[in-house]
């Protein structure tokens, strides 16, 4: 049966991105760094498009934090940096607000 994609809420670090309109995360990204290290510093990606501006700052590029997607059957609670922002405005209609996500080992 098919999953329904409504509802979807997505919070970082005490942000809640508000009215998500568009997202999608991958998970699998670098290997470990060495064959007997377990860290890498890219295990995935997140890539939202959303209509509220909580969260959406460039005073937040760079941030690491908790990321928890809950909703839309795709959830996930991991460790993430924000690393891209975008806002693109149309006339006469709404500004919509793009974030992305690197997802990090603890």
């Amino acid at each position: 049966m098919a999953t329904y994609s409504t509802g979807i809420t997505v919070n970082f670090d005490g942000s809640t991105y508000a009215t998500v309109t568009a997202m999608s995360w991958s998970y699998g990204g670098d290997l470990p760094i060495g064959k007997s290290d377990s860290y890498t510093d890219s295990l995935g990606t997140l890539t939202l498009t959303c209509l509220g501006v909580d969260g959406v700052s460039t005073s937040n590029y760079g941030t690491r934090g908790d990321l928890e997607v809950a909703g839309g059957g795709a959830d996930l609670t991991h460790k993430a940096v924000l690393t891209e922002i975008g806002v693109t405005p149309e006339l006469n209609d709404v500004t919509k607000y793009t974030v992305s996500f690197t997802l990090v080992d603890d």
